[in-house]
């Protein structure tokens, strides 16, 4: 843990989780212990976790929970299951209309539409 701005509730090995920002899309990364699959739904990291969701859409950044390659995405309102993702698949954001709720996320494959 490197970042003197969380508690010690959010050292890994009592959160059971890793946090990282992605250098190439600063997207803000959780690495979970597959051994507790659920720990960043609990208290107090979820709600934590959709702030922080909320806070990067308005820098068109995302959050992005892995468990092993598995990737779900989370917005303020709703997490969107992308599934495993391979070193060669993107993750896609589509903007339909204003706030959360105008936001789709998809993992795009690769190959897929000549990418």
């Amino acid at each position: 843990m490197t970042s003197d701005l969380l508690g010690p509730e959010w050292k890994p090995e009592r959160c059971r989780f890793v946090l990282s920002v992605d250098p190439a899309t600063q997207n803000l990364l959780v690495q979970v212990d597959p051994g507790q699959p659920s720990a960043w739904k609990t208290a107090p990291y979820y709600d934590q976790i959709k702030r922080w969701a909320a806070a990067a859409l308005a820098e068109k950044r995302h959050v992005i929970v892995f468990l092993n390659k598995s990737a779900t995405a989370v917005l303020p309102n709703r997490d969107i299951q992308l599934g495993i993702i391979g070193p060669e698949d993107r993750i896609s954001v589509i903007r339909t209309g204003p706030g959360p709720d105008g936001i789709d996320i998809r993992k795009v494959s690769a190959g897929a539409n000549g990418i």
